[in-house]
């Protein structure tokens, strides 16, 4: 009888980020598709502004809180402790982003952003609390990874607090800081994991140190630039978060620097598909996450274009961080679901349909910023349609390839 660890804490944050992963992404891809000329409702377009609270109050901060109240505990072999309290920030931090949305769509004119704030802010904060006391127990092994996952918590804490003062709210360096929080979770992660998952080898931990102190500097610097809105700081705010990401891609083996044969010659069946979609997925998260800090550089070089401002953020929220969560969701959702995932039923198809939906976004993206009256690029403001498709491919894979296994609570 297989036995898993059941998580059920963790179940209604990483469910109701998906769900509004889903419309949220569905307002993104109409919002992209009015920039062709597209005819969009009034009432439609008055949504628009949904999108970012969907995505990053929503999405981005409900699926790391649920992957930290399930991960951290996990990691040390102990309960989560004072589960009562986890399911308390889950409501808050739902509240404020229900609340966002009522007041927005129904009460325009007025100002509830106090209590949004207040609720959201609570919430993370017990969040963090609840983390922080849980990681006082310090593991035997890979002690760099609470080190990235203590900056993403602060820098969670830091973005709740900065957006209380609505400074710069719409600059890249803004957002960016927003996303730089769900990056070091997953760095955090994939140095625990992903050595281990590739060939049983130790991460390098020399590289993995100068990872860190460069991600510390350069979520200071982004927290400096925000407050100041000195443009050199954005600058300086890329090029060390470009470092900190190449530095830790380098010391886990993103791109190699490995013999794997011997590994790739004893597994077969379920383990090989699983190593083979995890190089793959790394690989081209990776990929994007450089392209994006590289745009972002750019961007605050004064390269200030529209296809540069946009496609600095999307290729980090849907290249790297979607498709990471791709790869993880599927070994997160048994403690979760009490069903096993079958890697031998996968395909690439949702991985290959999000590439496109970023590749048709490129295209559209230059279109905008140099033929803004252009009428005969319609198709290429389908990019976020064709995301969408990918994610729904994603979802009906992972409900294809579970089946029902034994289960029990953790003790």
């Amino acid at each position: 009888m297989h036995v898993i660890n059941y998580s059920p804490v963790s179940k209604p944050f990483v469910m109701t980020a998906v769900i509004i992963s889903f419309i949220g992404s569905s307002i993104g891809a109409l919002w992209m598709l009015s920039f062709f000329g597209v005819s969009i409702p009034v009432e439609v377009m008055s949504t628009f502004k949904l999108h970012r609270i969907f995505q990053l109050d929503g999405f981005v901060t409900l699926i790391i809180m649920g992957i930290g109240y399930m991960i951290i505990p996990r990691m040390r072999n102990e309960p989560l402790q004072f589960p009562k309290l986890a399911q308390i920030s889950y409501f808050l931090v739902l509240f404020s982003i229900l609340f966002d949305f009522s007041t927005q769509t129904f009460f325009p004119n007025s100002d509830y952003a106090k209590i949004t704030l207040a609720a959201r802010l609570t919430g993370v904060g017990i969040f963090a609390a609840m983390m922080f006391l849980r990681m006082k127990t310090v593991p035997k092994l890979l002690k760099e990874t609470d080190y990235f996952i203590t900056i993403s918590f602060s820098l969670l804490i830091a973005c709740n607090v900065i957006s209380a003062f609505e400074i710069n709210r719409h600059s890249l360096v803004y957002t960016q800081l927003w996303l730089l929080f769900p990056i070091l979770m997953i760095f955090g992660i994939e140095y625990k994991t992903l050595p281990s998952f590739l060939a049983f080898i130790r991460p390098k931990r020399k590289l993995a140190m100068i990872s860190i102190a460069l991600c510390v500097t350069s979520g200071a610097i982004g927290l400096a630039s925000v407050i100041t809105s000195l443009p050199e700081l954005g600058v300086f705010f890329n090029l060390f978060a470009l470092g900190s990401a190449a530095c830790f891609a380098v010391s886990v083996f993103i791109y190699g620097g490995f013999d794997n044969s011997e590994v790739l010659r004893l597994i077969s069946g379920e383990k090989k598909s699983r190593y083979l979609l995890t190089i793959l997925h790394t690989r081209v998260a990776f990929g994007f996450l450089f392209a994006g800090l590289t745009l972002g550089l750019l961007y605050n070089l004064n390269l200030q274009y529209f296809a540069v401002f946009d496609l600095a953020i999307h290729f980090i929220a849907i290249g790297f961080i979607g498709i990471t969560i791709m790869l993880y969701l599927p070994l997160m959702l048994p403690p979760i679901t009490g069903k096993s995932i079958r890697f031998l039923d996968f395909n690439t198809v949702p991985l290959i349909l999000i590439v496109s939906g970023l590749s048709v976004r490129v295209i559209g993206d230059i279109l905008i910023s140099a033929l803004p009256s252009n009428q005969f690029s319609t198709i290429f403001g389908i990019s976020g349609f064709i995301v969408l498709a990918g994610m729904f491919s994603f979802v009906i894979m992972i409900h294809k390839s579970m089946k029902e296994i034994d289960s029990e609570a953790s003790l």
